[in-house]
C-alpha cells in the first residue's frame, strides 16, 4: 500500500508542478512590467529582478490552488485511462484507499499556503512598498537619468552627460539658485551618489565650484580635486505609511496597532484575517472534487468527458464563489462563517462521490399518489 501511495503521488506532482509554474510564470511577468518603467530610468537589474521575485508568494497562494486541482484531475484522468485504477481495485483496494495519497499532497499544499500567507506573501508585499517609496523619494530615480535637465527641487537643476556600468556619473552640471542673489553653479569630471551615516552626499571630482554675488557683480570660482555636497535636504520624507491588510503578518492583523487607520480598516483587517485562515481548506475541497469526477460512477472506456468537464466547472465555480464571499467579507461579517462552511461543504460531498457513494433524490422513494391509488383498487 506504501508503494501505492507513493506512486500515486508522483504522478499527481508532475503536473501540479507544470501548471503551477506556467500560471505562475505568466501572472509573474504580467505583473513584473509595472517596475520595467523603473527599470528603464536607473533602476538596478538586480534590484528589479529582487522586486519581482518578492511578487511570487502572493501569486503562489492561487496558482498552486489551480496547479493542485488541475493536476489532480489529470493525473487521475491519465491512471483511469491507462486502466491502472481498475488493477488497483482489482486488486482490493477501495476507491476510498486511493484517495489517501492526493489527500496527504493537499494537505501538504495546505502547510505550504498557509506559510505563504501568514509570512512570505506579506513580506514580499511589504518590502516591494518600502522599496519602490524608497526609490521614488530617493535622489538617484531623479538625478540619474542621462542626458536630461532634472529638477532635484525648486530651484536646484542637474545635469548628468553619462552613466557607465559601475554607476558613476560624467559630466556633472549643478546650478543651485535657490538663493537667487547668490546663485552657485558645480561642474565637475565625474562623481557620485553615496550614502552616508550623516544622510546622502553628492561626490564630485575634478570640477569647480562658481558663486555670483549679484549685488556686487562678483564672480567667485573654486577649482577643486574632491568635493562632497550635501544633498539630504533634497530627499523626501514621506515614508511608507499605514500597511494594508494585505501587507500585515498574523499578529498584525489579530491585534492592530490602536491608530485611525486601524479602526476605519477593523473590517477589513478581520476579513483578511479569515480569508488566510480559510482559503488553504480549499485546496481539500478542490482535491475531492477532482476525484469525484474521475472515480465517481462504474468504469467505462466510452470515456468520462462529461464528468471531466463537469468537475473542471465545479472547481474553477468553487474558487469563483470564493474569491465573490472574500470581497463581501470585506463589507459585511455576516459572510465570514459562509467562508467556512463552504469548502468544508464541498469536500464532504466531493469526497462521499469519490468514494464510491452517490446522492439520491429521497422524493423517487415513495411512489406517486396515482400508482398507490391503483394499487388499492
Amino acid at each position: 500500500m506504501k508503494n501505492i501511495n507513493v506512486y500515486i503521488i508522483r504522478q499527481l506532482a508532475t503536473p501540479l508542478v507544470f501548471i503551477t509554474f506556467a500560471m505562475t510564470g505568466v501572472i509573474w511577468l504580467s505583473q513584473s512590467l509595472q517596475f520595467v518603467d523603473k527599470l528603464v530610468n536607473g533602476l538596478p537589474v538586480s534590484t528589479f529582478m529582487y522586486l519581482s521575485v518578492l511578487l511570487l508568494p502572493g501569486i503562489l497562494k492561487y496558482t498552486l490552488l489551480l496547479g493542485l486541482f488541475f493536476g489532480t484531475l489529470f493525473a487521475f484522468n491519465k491512471l483511469y485511462s491507462e486502466s491502472e485504477l481498475v488493477v488497483m481495485w482489482a486488486s482490493g483496494l477501495s476507491k476510498w484507499a486511493l484517495t489517501k495519497p492526493a489527500v496527504y499532497l493537499a494537505l501538504a499544499v495546505t502547510v505550504i499556503l498557509y506559510i505563504l500567507g501568514f509570512y512570505l506573501a506579506p513580506y514580499g508585499l511589504r518590502t516591494v512598498k518600502e522599496l519602490r517609496v524608497e526609490w521614488r523619494d530617493s535622489l538617484a530615480s531623479v538625478v540619474l537619468r542621462e542626458g536630461v535637465f532634472n529638477t532635484l527641487a525648486a530651484g536646484v537643476t542637474v545635469y548628468i552627460r553619462e552613466k557607465n556600468s559601475s554607476g558613476e556619473l560624467l559630466g556633472i552640471l549643478v546650478h543651485d539658485e535657490r538663493v537667487p542673489e547668490r546663485p552657485i553653479t558645480y561642474m565637475a569630471e565625474q562623481g557620485a551618489f553615496i550614502k552616508t551615516d550623516d544622510g546622502p552626499r553628492f561626490f564630485m571630482k575634478n570640477g569647480n565650484l562658481q558663486e555670483v554675488v549679484k549685488e556686487q557683480a562678483k564672480l567667485s570660482i573654486l577649482y577643486f580635486d574632491d568635493y562632497a555636497l550635501d544633498v539630504s535636504q533634497f530627499e523626501k520624507k514621506s515614508g511608507v505609511g499605514s500597511l494594508k491588510p494585505s501587507a500585515r503578518y498574523f499578529e498584525e492583523l489579530v491585534w492592530p496597532e490602536e491608530s485611525d487607520y486601524t479602526r476605519r480598516k477593523a473590517q477589513a483587517l478581520n476579513s483578511e484575517l479569515h480569508q488566510r485562515l480559510v482559503l488553504p481548506l480549499y485546496a481539500i475541497a478542490l482535491v475531492y472534487i477532482a476525484m469525484a469526477g474521475v472515480m465517481s460512477g462504474e468504469f467505462t472506456r466510452r470515456g468520462r468527458v462529461q464528468k471531466l468537464i463537469v468537475s473542471g466547472a465545479s472547481g474553477i465555480g468553487l474558487i469563483i464563489v470564493a474569491m465573490a464571499l472574500f470581497n463581501l467579507a470585506n463589507s459585511s461579517s455576516w459572510f465570514v462563517p459562509i467562508l467556512y462552511i463552504l469548502p468544508v461543504v464541498s469536500a464532504g460531498a466531493a469526497a462521499h462521490m469519490a468514494s464510491g457513494g452517490k446522492f439520491t433524490n429521497p422524493i423517487k422513494r415513495f411512489p406517486a399518489k396515482s400508482s398507490l391509488g391503483e394499487a388499492e383498487t
